[in-house]
């Protein structure tokens, strides 16, 4: 759609010798006695309407159905003006002096080309021969009507070189090939002609809802391969480096508003888009690009050669790549973008945030609804059988049906799911991407399983942990609720699911006693109490009770509703693993981390593969322990052979076989494998999703705490941009030839209609916010393809910090952060120090409020130690934690800065029992004015880039409201300030009544701080009394562990005066246990599989 001029060279004046020559014994005026008819190819003048085809556009699945069809049907296309101006830019144009601009119209679409005669001579000759193709017949053949009567194109034969053409006849000229142009553009097989798009200067991709306007269309040469094999020559020799590239192939080349792709003529295939990004380079010459009149153009991801016909072809090229640098300027320096971020701050959007996976994935699934063209997907792990909306009597809302349904309807879906080690995690990928695209007769969902883990160079250590839902590219789900088991949960946190067959009468001691003596002395003992009694045990502090073990991989695989038979062999430290069960225990975690001397933004590949080579180097053990795990980790790479996409191992692991209950979805909200305890067991056998794998009526589930948002406009745009980084790039890697997994294109940022998202009410309780909204990820090679690492999660975390001038809020799944530490790199720690600090010598009230899980969430006891080590090391544990740090300044931790988690209690078959509330949240509130909220938890393998690859939105508020700080009125957002009041009033019970009008808008005030901490204390001094709860401050050591547990609990002695007590529980907020196991050292020991791992695994 834009200027071609190639007026050629030599070359192209021996090319037109022989048909100038005929033309040239015309001469005189351009009347219509030198006209030449072209026939139409049948009488044939409608045509249908095409299945990916809104109004009077493409949809996108149009682009990616490889049709070739470049205008849209029954859309009038029209030449409406040509005008000419005479221009003497090369010898060979004395042949063709006059360039003509050509205006067209078509539907909203408006354009000018370029072109000189020998262009439309060019044209006229192809259909001429497509005409005789067609018809089987010579031209001669055709009966040839009278001039007034012939409604054909009439193409005008004489050539408007300088001694034929008089300027007073120009006019006229241009009158008829506009005619001759609207006439071919009337018949549909003359518009689908490929010589027809290359004259109008369109693609497949030109009229398509959503994608921008072309800034240039045209045929180039790209050279097959990014770098030619005599690059390094010390001598260039023109022709023999030439002789020595790779094959160049004629493509089709498109520039976008934000990237460049290009098409394969042969296929329609479009390839590879080069989106413009902080290394998006454009240079010239044969000293950047190898090769006369060529342009290299490279990105983060990749480098493309465009090898041009003239050197005046290659500058306008380059004219028009820099316009394209300056139109997405906005992605191209890292100085231009907060945080060092991929994608600038977006104003004026609007966002909506979701507490927990009952609101969240309601509403993905009314917003699934409303897609028209395409969704967007990508988990760490993804549950296709799980129910969105519940509880339900049928299976409308079920993950994938819901998307199978979408998919036969026309509507693309593109999933990304971690492909995970299947020795090792029983995430069950492979199933995942079975059970989605057997839903689809169309075979519109498309998943792609990310990394691959061969033998040599793959992936081991770090995950894709993005928890994304994007549609139409226009609406955008970001946070840390992946679609899938044991994440959907609502404001009740529900222990028990059994409908009417729970019994809610309290057992009295006598029953439970005799219960007691018919399972054989075993109890139901809490997750976390049998986790801290194992660890006792294997500290030699305690003598080993068959009730108190935890199910471990590394044990003796046994039910989970069962405990270990009294006398079965237990398993001691350092014995009888298999080596698949030792690579589960640093696979199955989301916490490793790693070494960051370096700017994480200036490291390159090698310097990660530098990194990752000394992760295998611990200080804290022996040389021989360190080449012990070399060894191993080279075995274990070595032993995963096979790694194919369909593979699944054979296995057979025990799942709980007690008596089956029938689901029933208008009692129970929790159906089969949903009904879950990460503490007590981990997933198995996922492909029987309706059956129990815990048994429900002795096992309490582990309630889930968790936060999302979603954003409208341009900055879904951005999460959907990320979205397509990853798929194109994983495609190149997995699945470059398989035509059927389509290169995915950026929707324009331009089109304001298209962004507008006005049928929130579909799927949103209450009107969305108004906001500003920034996308920032962790990245590096292995994940995005991109030659940098970002980190713009850790620079946003840290300068959120430095800025908060009120309160801190924060909610994360781990809290592993140690300042001026040689084993855990993130730095913010530092910047909590150092905020704390400065308000406790600027005497300001300033506030910390941090919510994590009361133990890190893990099956394996020592995997529990592991982590519990390194979170209790950066808040009191040692000189280098937070609270020693501040204690040494002569700060009080305590008037700033507090710890809490989250407990609930029930009644289950007659028992009173209790549970951790497990937060996964990643979640931090700054002001009531700032939020950040994703998938990252506080650690390195989130935070360093390089680990992980995690997305978190950054949201400032624009509508804002009265608000109280420290009894001051200030303005605070809608959006964070609403956010966050919610999080204070379900923690505190008052979220559906408030009878002693508690007052949760000022969180900076010495009376609300005192009263939150005074409510957790007071909460969690009745669980300790009724159920001798753990973790605890009550244990500082391993011995006293047996003199805690042992002790009468007031559940069995005296149930109803337990639950009495209970009624005085203020909602679920409990105070944390920072001095939990203090005078200890339990990072496992060196015996274990969990010791031999490097450090950084557990970080």
């Amino acid at each position: 759609m834009t200027h071609q001029d190639e007026p050629g060279g030599v070359g192209a004046l021996v090319q037109h010798t022989a048909g100038i020559a005929e033309l040239a014994i015309h001469a005189g005026h351009p009347d219509r006695k030198h006209n030449e008819y072209l026939p139409y190819p049948d009488d044939v003048f409608g045509e249908q309407n095409e299945r990916f085809q809104r109004d009077d556009k493409f949809t996108i699945s149009h682009a990616y159905d490889r049709t070739g069809r470049t205008f849209v049907p029954n859309v009038p296309v029209t030449v409406t003006s040509i005008t000419a101006e005479r221009t003497y830019t090369a010898f060979t144009e004395f042949l063709n002096p006059y360039l003509y601009c050509i205006t067209i119209l078509h539907g909203t679409f408006q354009w000018s080309i370029y072109k000189r005669y020998r262009h439309f001579h060019d044209l006229h000759k192809s259909l001429f021969q497509f005409v005789q193709g067609e018809t089987k017949r010579n031209l001669n053949d055709f009966d040839r009507p009278s001039d007034e009567d012939n409604e054909n194109p009439c193409f005008p034969t004489r050539n408007d070189r300088l001694a034929f053409i008089n300027e007073t006849f120009i006019r006229e000229r241009c009158q008829i090939l506009a005619e001759y142009l609207n006439k071919i553009l009337r018949h549909p097989k003359f518009r689908r002609h490929p010589s027809t798009s290359e004259f109008f200067n369109v693609s497949c991709i030109s009229f398509v809802y959503g994608i921008s306007v072309s800034r240039k269309e045209c045929y180039s040469i790209k050279r097959s391969h990014d770098h030619y094999r005599g690059q390094r020559m010390f001598f260039r020799l023109p022709f023999f480096c030439d002789s020595c590239k790779f094959q160049h192939g004629r493509k089709w080349f498109v520039i976008k508003d934000t990237y460049l792709t290009y098409i394969r003529p042969d296929t329609n295939e479009i390839r590879f888009p080069m989106l413009v990004d902080r290394g998006f380079e454009v240079s010239t010459g044969f000293r950047h690009s190898g090769t006369y009149h060529g342009i290299r153009i490279k990105n983060l991801q990749r480098t493309l050669v465009v090898k041009c016909r003239t050197t005046r072809n290659c500058e306008e090229w380059r004219q028009h790549l820099e316009n394209l640098q300056e139109q997405a300027k906005g992605f191209l320096h890292a100085t231009a973008s907060r945080f060092n971020s991929f994608a600038p701050i977006r104003e004026k959007q609007l966002a909506y945030w979701f507490i927990n996976g009952k609101s969240y994935m309601e509403a993905v699934a009314k917003a699934l609804l409303t897609a028209k063209e395409e969704i967007f997907i990508t988990d760490w792990w993804l549950s296709p059988e799980i129910m969105l909306i519940r509880p339900s009597n049928d299976e409308t809302y079920r993950l994938d049906l819901l998307l199978g349904r979408l998919a036969d309807s026309g509507i693309r879906v593109y999933i990304m799911v971690y492909k995970e080690m299947q020795i090792a995690l029983g995430l069950n990928s492979a199933y995942t991407k079975r059970a989605l695209t057997s839903k689809s007769q169309t075979g519109f969902i498309k998943v792609i399983r990310h990394p691959d883990h061969y033998p040599k160079g793959g992936v081991i250590f770090w995950s894709h942990h993005e928890k994304l839902v994007v549609i139409d590219q226009k609406i955008a789900f970001v946070g840390g609720i992946d679609l899938c088991y044991g994440r959907w949960d609502d404001e009740f946190m529900r222990l028990v699911d059994l409908g009417d067959e729970n019994d809610r009468n309290l057992k009295m001691p006598s029953e439970l006693a005799a219960e007691k003596e018919a399972a054989g002395g075993t109890e139901v003992v809490e997750t976390a109490e049998k986790a801290t009694t194992q660890m006792a045990e294997q500290a030699g502090e305690k003598p080993a009770k068959s009730s108190d073990h935890m199910v471990t991989a590394f044990g003796a695989p046994h039910k989970s509703s069962e405990d270990p038979k009294p006398g079965s062999p237990v398993h001691p430290p350092g014995t009888g693993y298999h080596m698949k069960s030792v690579a589960k225990k640093w696979l199955e975690t989301k916490l490793t981390g790693g070494d960051a001397d370096k700017n994480s933004d200036d490291l390159d590949n090698d310097d990660i593969l530098s990194i990752e080579r000394r992760q295998f180097d611990d200080d804290r053990r022996p040389d021989r322990y360190a080449r012990k795990w070399r060894k191993f980790a080279y075995k274990m790479r070595n032993s995963y052979e096979d790694d194919s996409e369909e593979e699944e191992l054979s296995e057979e692991p025990q799942i709980f076989t007690g008596p089956s209950h029938t689901a029933d979805t208008t009692q129970r909200y929790f159906i089969g494998k949903d009904y879950s305890n990460l503490y007590q067991k981990d997933f198995e056998t996922l492909e029987k999703f309706s059956e129990d794998y815990i048994d429900r009526k002795t096992v309490p589930r582990m309630p889930w705490h968790d936060e999302a948002l979603v954003v409208f406009g341009q900055a879904a745009r951005d999460v959907a941009r990320h979205f397509i980084q990853r798929w194109n790039i994983h495609k190149c890697e997995k699945k470059l030839n398989n035509a059927s997994y389509p290169f995915l294109l950026p929707k324009s940022y331009d089109d304001e209609e298209e962004l507008k998202v006005e049928n929130w009410r579909d799927f949103l309780p209450s009107k969305p916010f108004k906001v500003d909204a920034q996308c920032v990820r962790s990245g590096a090679r292995w994940s995005l393809g991109t030659k940098i690492i970002e980190t713009s999660i850790q620079n946003a975390y840290i300068q959120m910090i430095d800025a908060a001038k009120h309160y801190i809020y924060i909610e994360n799944q781990f809290f592993i952060t140690i300042a001026q530490d040689p084993q855990v790199r993130n730095q913010l720690a530092e910047a909590l120090f150092r905020r704390i600090e400065r308000a406790h010598l600027s005497q300001e009230k300033f506030r910390v409020y941090i919510v994590l899980p009361l133990l890190p969430g893990f099956d394996n006891v020592n995997a529990i130690q592991a982590v519990l080590f390194f979170i209790m090391r950066s808040i009191t544990k040692g000189e280098t934690s937070l609270f020693k740090r501040l204690e040494k300044a002569g700060v009080p931790p305590n008037d700033y800065i507090s710890f809490f988690g989250m407990r609930s209690h029930d009644i289950l078959m007659g028992h009173l029992v209790t549970e951790i509330i497990y937060i996964h949240s990643k979640l931090m509130i700054i002001d009531d004015r700032m939020v950040i909220c994703g998938s990252a938890n506080i650690n390195d393998r989130s935070l360093l880039g390089f680990r992980d690859s995690e997305f978190c939105m950054v949201i400032n508020d624009r509508e804002k409201e009265h608000g109280r700080m420290n009894g001051k009125s200030v303005r605070v957002g809608k959006f964070c300030s609403s956010w966050r009041k919610k999080l204070f009033a379900m923690m505190l019970g008052i979220q559906f009544e408030n009878p002693l009008n508690i007052d949760i808008s000022d969180p900076v005030s010495d009376q609300f701080y005192n009263y939150i901490r005074d409510v957790a204390r007071k909460n969690a001094l009745i669980y300790e009394e009724v159920f001798a709860t753990l973790p605890t401050d009550h244990v500082r050591k391993f011995s006293d562990v047996s003199k805690y547990t042992n002790a009468p609990k007031l559940k069995d002695t005296d149930p109803l005066q337990a639950q009495e007590k209970l009624k005085g529980i203020q909602g679920l907020i409990v105070e944390y246990p920072l001095y939990f196991l203090d005078d200890e050292n339990y990072l496992p020991s060196l015996r274990t599989p969990e010791g031999i791992v490097p450090v950084i695994t557990w970080t």
